[in-house]
This record gives C-alpha cells, structure tokens and sequence, in this order.
C-alpha cells in the first residue's frame, strides 16, 4: 500500500461531510470518496430546519442541542472556506383548520412555548389573512453550496477523491486496517455514508427509505419571504421563484421524477395559494429514511474498524453535525451511540442456534415490519412503557401513539422514560384498555399491541380481567385499519391469568376464522409459560 489514512469515509452527502470535517477538526487524516452522482437525496435537499415537527406541532426532541451544535458547525465551514451558505430565518406554519388554531390557542395560554408564536397576514398581494405560527430559531442550509465547497477544501487537501466503489469487493477488512487495493490504499477505520445505496456490511440500512418530489415553481403575487409550511414548504429563492416540496412515497423507489408526484405537490400547494402556477423545473430523490425515524451511527457487530453513519432522513440538516461528534467520541472508545440511534438496533434477532427470542421480541419484530412512519398505534396495556417507547420510535414523529394503563404509577413511569428518549408522540390515558373504542375511530390504527397480567414489580392483585381484555380484543380489531396488526401476549402463570387465557383464546380462535391468525408458544412450553398470539386483520373481512 503506498498511502495510508486514518478514516476512510465513503459517500460524501450529509453524513460524510459532516463527519469529514469533524475528523479533520480533531487533526486525524483522512480520505473522502464519492461518485459524484447528480440525484442523491442531500443535492436535492431543501435544507430546512424547523423546530416544531408533525400534525401536533411539537418540539423536536433535543431540537436545542442540536441546533446549537449546528450552528456552530456550518459557520465554522463558512468561515474556513470563505462562503456563505446557512441563513438563519423565521419558518411560518400555517394552521390546518380553525381546530387547529384553537387548539394552539389554548395551549399557548397554558404553557410557554419559547419561539413560537400566533401570527397572521398573507400569502399573496390581496389574498385572504390567513393564521398559523411564526417558528424560531429557524434556518436554510444551502446544501448544494455547502457539499461544493466541502469537496473543493478537501480536494485542495488531497483528502477528496471521485470514486465508485463495491464494498464487498473492493474493500479487505483486518483486524487493525482496512485496505482498497484497487487504490493502493490502507486506512485504520472505514466509516460507510452512502445514503439511500445500500451495502453488504450494513445491509438493513437504510430499511425504509423514502421517495420525494421538489418542484421549483412560480406563484403569482407570492409575497413571503419566510418558509411557508403547511402540508408542503415553499421556499423563496433569490431569482423570485420558489421551491416547493415535498412528497413522501414508500412504494416508488426510483430517483426519477414521476406525474403522480408532480401532481401531489401541486395539489396541496392548490390548498395555500392561489391562480396559475408555472412550474419550471421537477426533481426527484431517495431519502435514507428508517423505520423507525431514527438516523443510524456506531460500529459493526464484527468489524471493530469500520462504521456507519446513515438514515439522516429529514432532518439531516439539522442532526448530521451533533451526530458526527458523537460517532467521533464512541470511534475513540469514549460514550457508544445512545441505543435509539446505534446500529446495535438493527442487528438480526439472536436464532435457535445461540439464543431464543423472547415473545415480547417476536412481537414487537411482527409490529416493526408492518409500522410505517405516519401511523397510529395502541399500546392497550403500558406498563413500564417498553412497547410504548418501542411504538413511538417506529411511527416517527409524525405518527400517534396511544396508551392505557388503570394504574397511574405505569403512567408515571412511562412518562419518564419517553421523557428520557426524547419522545413526544404519546398520549397517555389513564383508564381501561376496553375503552379504547371510545378514542380511536374504525379503521384508523396500524397496530394495537396487549400484555396481559399484572404490572411487574408492582402489586400482583391489580391484573388485566377476562370481561374487559375481551371487550378490549373487540374494539381493538374496529379500530385497526385492514391488513393492521394485533398482537396479544396473554401470561398464564399467576392466580386468574389461566381463566383470562382461556377467554381471551377463545376470542381469538373465533375471530380467526375471518381473519389471519397464529400463536406462537414460549420455548419450552409448559402450562404457565405465556402465549403469543398475531392476528392481522383481514382486508376484506366485515367486523
């Protein structure tokens, strides 16, 4: 090998950029490599940062930390490359409904709402007033500029270089090196940023990646100069059009842009403003986008040279920077990646051949791979809040999750632990899971998750009853879209816990003949160990 580098970094989007100069702050040496293609999802990014996120308008979790760190960071580019390309501006969301406004209303008398606050005006010369909120701190990174630039310093560096690489092929991964023979090239670590292109190391990342559609456009009598948002954003460009995106489409993973997503954009724009709007350009990306709405960093199960740092999703701008001083610190043996974004997550279940899955683990795997972000889901019975944090983090920020328990001590605990993991989706109620009917439409949930028993550690007499855990099963299956999931993992082994198996078996069995349905059994079994049952709710099947 004629040249070796501390950090070989492949993929120069949000992640390789970002951890790039984070390394090359901490005085390693490295080589950045990419292959310079024109539709990733970083060059057509909008770059937006906002505070608030999803329908109910709350705060992303650890938005304040994040934003400080960014925006130390990208002028800290600025200054060192001499350019500009992060504005700090106001964001305005517009709100939905009168609902909407009036429920902001009230909240924001209620509690403060540091940033945010009510504003009013209009969109176009002699357009209607429309209400919503005024957003800050708020930015826009112009991510194109910000990668031209972050590839020419490195390129003066001799650290950048244009390139196409196969990782099972092309790389051999050692113990204490990493090496790229094609190249004549060694490196102490090899750190994988390839966005949306997935490879043979890390190959479930990212696992749910997401097509979106951006038009640039020309409104009539547009008179914002702030982001608008409201279902889509318009940002305002220097020449006087704007760019407006975007779409969010799970099924369509081609980075071409398509009439379908032309359309949606236009029809929700139709909803904010007003006469003919010329469209003068249409582009199209993959998002790296998790299933969990989670980015992805840390070290591979085998490999203890070669990382990842992937699935920004949408918020990239906003993350990519805390999260590279955080790769950084776990890559020089300090603090791992906190288990929400560690790719320690994604690892495959343990098999038969070294250890069991429990069925808490079977059930929440059948539930992750049928969660999309966006959803609604139940969890009937929180307990400690495990399965609730767990369907928190796979609806994403713009999901709902909702959870029942009768004792206010598993609300409590609950409460604390989503706090602890910045999760702000969830509505807890504090009454019987048999009531769920009663807050969620028909129709309307993606999964509805049940354990049944007691609450561990806490008093054994307090347990879920055969009439309510029935009435329970029922309305959840109203409540679950088709094709939904249910999921009931009933416990045997305590005083009453036979008697409401039993009830509850024979509920299922019925509704199995209408519907999908298989029980999985504790291994080994015995006649107290727990029962998991999944039932997906048949597309076609009336109630």
């Amino acid at each position: 090998m004629n040249r070796h580098v501390e950090n070989l970094i492949v993929g120069q989007g949000l992640a390789g950029s970002a951890i790039a100069w984070t390394l090359h702050w901490s005085g390693q040496s490295l080589l950045l490599i990419d292959r310079e293609q024109d539709n990733t999802a970083s060059k057509v990014s909008a770059g937006l940062v906002t505070p608030m996120t999803g329908k109910r308008l709350v705060k992303s979790a650890r938005f304040e930390e994040y934003w400080s760190v960014a925006v130390a960071f990208y002028r800290r580019v600025e200054h060192e490359t001499d350019s500009s390309f992060f504005e700090e501006t106001d964001m305005i969301r517009l709100f939905e409904d009168e609902v909407a406004r009036s429920a902001f209303i009230r909240r924001s008398e209620a509690e403060s709402l540091g940033g945010i606050e009510h504003w009013e005006g209009q969109v176009q010369t002699g357009g209607i007033i429309r209400h919503g909120i005024a957003m800050s701190p708020a930015a826009r990174v112009n991510v194109n500029r910000y990668q031209e630039v972050t590839r020419s310093y490195f390129a003066a560096c001799d650290s950048y270089q244009q390139m196409d690489v196969d990782f099972e092929k092309d790389f051999s991964v050692k113990d204490e090196e990493v090496q790229l023979a094609s190249q004549r090239l060694s490196a102490q670590r090899l750190i994988s940023c390839q966005g949306v292109e997935t490879n043979t190391m890390f190959p479930s990342v990212p696992n749910n990646p997401s097509r979106g559609d951006i038009l640039t456009v020309n409104i009539p009598e547009y008179e914002r100069t702030e982001v608008l948002h409201r279902s889509v954003w318009i940002a305002p460009n220097s020449d006087g059009s704007q760019t407006v995106g975007s779409t969010y489409d799970w099924k369509n993973q081609t980075a071409e842009p398509t009439d379908a997503g032309r359309q949606e954009v236009l029809q929700k724009l139709n909803r904010i403003v007003a006469g003919t709007i010329a469209v003068s350009s249409h582009v199209a990306s993959v998002r790296p986008t998790m299933k969990d709405y989670e980015p992805v960093i840390g070290q591979h199960s085998r490999w203890k040279n070669v990382f990842i740092f992937n699935g920004l999703g949408s918020k990239g701008t906003l993350r990519s920077p805390l999260l590279a001083k955080e790769l950084l610190d776990a890559m020089e043996g300090g603090e791992p990646p906190r288990p929400s974004v560690n790719v320690s997550r994604l690892q495959p279940p343990p098999t038969a051949g070294n250890q069991r899955r429990s069925l808490t683990q079977q059930a929440q795997e059948t539930v992750a791979a049928t969660l999309q972000a966006g959803d609604t889901a139940i969890d009937a019975t929180v307990g400690n809040g495990f399965d609730t944090c767990f369907l928190s983090h796979m609806v994403g920020e713009t999901g709902r999750v909702v959870g029942f328990d009768v004792q206010q001590s598993a609300l409590d605990s609950t409460r604390q632990r989503l706090a602890s993991e910045g999760l702000s989706n969830v509505e807890l109620l504090q009454q019987g899971h048999e009531t769920l009917g009663q807050v969620l439409p028909a129709s309307s949930v993606a999964t509805v998750m049940f354990n049944l028993g007691y609450l561990p550690r806490h008093d054994h007499q307090i347990i879920t009853q055969p009439e309510t855990s029935v009435q329970a099963i029922k309305a959840a299956l109203k409540t679950l879209k088709p094709g939904g999931v249910l999921t009931v993992l009933a416990y045997r082994g305590h005083d009453g816990g036979q008697d409401e198996f039993e009830a509850v078996e024979r509920l299922l069995l019925d509704l199995g003949q209408h519907n999908d349905l298989s029980r999985v059994d504790s291994t080994p079994t015995k006649a107290t160990s727990p029962v998991l049952y999944v039932l997906r709710k048949s597309r076609t099947a009336a109630i």
